[in-house]
């Protein structure tokens, strides 16, 4: 269908409450932590005739943190990704403004459709007059046209999300157990260096983040308050996983393919 590569991303966009309390500079060590990685070993091997599992170490700038990624590779088509991040002892590195990966898909994947809070954006702070359900939207109506442009269009306690065409094919995501996602008809890059909205560009691929958690908004103030400690990142062992797999009408409801357990015969255990 489409090749994606996926990111380890550690940085969000900065928005105004972020910048009015000095985010950027504060936690800026994070911003390249993901793109200037050093990869140190790549490893395989066939845990089963049906499977084969694929681990990636890499170093961080910040802090020299050991990161890693175990690709879980089943005979289902089912892809199960696995992200580690240890922080060194005895190395102070300040919060981390997200935890996650990211990638780049085709354009003409442009519907998503989730179950999780929604249907308006939410984040870890900001989430509880969302319900949790299935919606689904364009993602041209997903995002939300800040005055100035920052990040946005973030979802929390997602189940599943599927980003699927015209035909209803695509790609599947099931959170093991949730996930925090977002979908831009933009870069990272393009929405940090934008200033006003009509500099935002629209490419041809859709920036895909399905990420652990982002920290919180904040919002008692845009002028220097802080987010409340519990609902930041301090530095420290984080891991997640989520399973990816290829999605057409034909095998069903997304729903039902997203609770489908993987084949016994394929378990690794």
């Amino acid at each position: 269908m489409f090749a994606a590569t996926l990111l380890p991303n550690f940085w969000r966009v900065p928005i105004d409450n972020d910048k009015g309390n000095g985010m950027p500079d504060r936690l800026g060590v994070w911003k390249r932590a993901g793109q200037d990685r050093t990869i140190n070993e790549v490893g395989a091997e066939q845990v089963k005739p049906q499977v084969v599992r694929i681990s990636v170490r890499a170093s961080l700038p910040a802090g020299n943190c050991d990161y890693r990624n175990i690709y879980t590779v089943y005979g289902s088509g089912d892809v199960v990704v696995e992200s580690n991040l240890q922080k060194p002892e005895n190395v102070n590195l300040p919060n981390l403004p997200r935890f996650g990966m990211q990638m780049a898909i085709p354009e003409e994947f442009n519907v998503m459709t989730w179950c999780g809070r929604g249907p308006h954006e939410t984040y870890w702070d900001r989430k509880t007059g969302a319900a949790v359900g299935i919606y689904s939207g364009q993602v041209e109506d997903l995002i939300h046209d800040y005055v100035r442009p920052q990040e946005n269009g973030n979802r929390t306690d997602v189940r599943w999300v599927a980003l699927t065409n015209k035909d209803g094919e695509g790609l599947l995501a099931v959170g093991m157990p949730l996930l925090s996602v977002s979908a831009w008809p933009y870069t990272m890059w393009d929405l940090e260096r934008a200033r006003h909205v009509h500099e935002l560009p629209r490419r041809d691929t859709i920036t895909v983040n399905l990420d652990y958690k982002q920290m919180g908004v904040g919002g008692d103030n845009s002028w220097g308050a802080r987010t409340h400690p519990e609902y930041t990142l301090p530095a420290g062992p984080y891991s997640y996983k989520f399973r990816l797999r290829a999605y057409t009408p034909s095998m069903g409801e997304i729903g039902s393919v997203a609770r489908r357990t993987l084949p016994r015969s394929q378990c690794e255990q």
